[in-house]
């Protein structure tokens, strides 16, 4: 029976880099950066965990944790764990690791815990946490992912029609592209994120989150870390613009947003495309598009629209 384990915070930032590098499916909440940028705004301290088999490193786990009062435990786990070179733990080890991580989140009148996990929604799935002791609370996450490894021409081809076409009308509408790998003017877009999710009704991620987790990635001077801010302009007026943040081999697109100018010429389209042509050029293999859900249809046809498949989380869990 093989020996699964394990080890929280051992090692250098720099060997749990590498090692991040090599899961194919990285998720932004499980970057180091998302940990500090989280530490920074909450209070919350990254506990950075390898699980070994037998001695050697199979995946990754980040639980955010803070004490609240000197006596109140609040940990999160959310879209982890994950499993180095695209390697599925057997069921054996899964049951394992998942009893490791109900004994690291215990669950009591003192602590608090909140685990989102990055396991497919099965029947299967869900006995298995019961089994190891967690309780359900809430929906899983539903995601769409871009493999970003083929050619431009085939990722284009890959396009729904509707989105090839006004991708088009977009390219002929004289805009002029800046991507700028630093987001220096995020600011000014986390303003137009809020403004969108008042008429909308979402809630974003907060200004200052998303601010701090700029500075971690592209400050911080981290292998494999980032933020690219692409923006479409009409002349110098910005009529869409779409963040995305890099974690290891894969990147994230967190916030987007168009004017009525920008919707109506199909901007949108045209900054998520020459986001993923400069995320391909960069290295990055896969891109994870983001949330989905059936209350926003228009938003899962977009992302959808890209050739993306979709994916559904097992659910939330305390």
């Amino acid at each position: 029976m093989a020996e699964v384990s394990i080890a929280w915070n051992e090692g250098t930032l720099g060997e749990w880099d590498a090692l991040f590098a090599r899961v194919c499916r990285s998720t932004l909440p499980q970057s180091f950066a998302y940990g500090r940028a989280m530490g920074r705004t909450y209070g919350y301290l990254p506990k950075l965990g390898v699980i070994r088999r037998d001695g050697a490193p199979i995946g990754l786990v980040q639980v955010l944790e803070r004490r609240m009062l000197k006596l109140f435990h609040d940990r999160h786990l959310h879209r982890g764990p994950l499993w180095l070179d695209g390697a599925e733990p057997d069921a054996e080890t899964l049951e394992a690791t998942l009893r490791l991580l109900r004994k690291a989140c215990p669950r009591s009148p003192l602590s608090r815990a909140s685990l989102l996990p990055e396991l497919p929604a099965t029947p299967e799935t869900e006995a298995l946490l019961a089994r190891c002791g967690f309780r359900k609370s809430g929906p899983g996450y539903q995601t769409v992912w871009l493999d970003l490894t083929p050619d431009e021409e085939a990722l284009k081809a890959g396009l729904a029609r509707d989105w090839r076409k006004r991708l088009r009308l977009a390219d002929r509408s004289g805009f002029v592209i800046d991507s700028d790998w630093k987001a220096d003017n995020l600011p000014w877009l986390m303003k137009q994120e809020h403004d969108q999710a008042v008429v909308k009704g979402f809630r974003p991620m907060t200004g200052a989150l998303a601010v701090r987790l700029r500075n971690a990635m592209v400050k911080g001077g981290r292998a494999g870390e980032g933020a690219l801010m692409v923006t479409a302009l009409d002349t110098v007026t910005p009529v869409a613009c779409t963040l995305f943040f890099r974690h290891g081999s894969v990147a994230t697109s967190q916030i987007g947003w168009a004017s009525e100018a920008g919707r109506k010429t199909g901007a949108m389209r045209l900054v998520m495309w020459e986001g993923i042509l400069a995320l391909k050029r960069a290295g990055v293999r896969t891109l994870d598009l983001g949330g989905i859900n059936p209350d926003a249809p228009g938003l899962a046809e977009f992302k959808l629209g890209t050739g993306a498949q979709a994916t559904e989380s097992v659910g939330q869990y305390r």
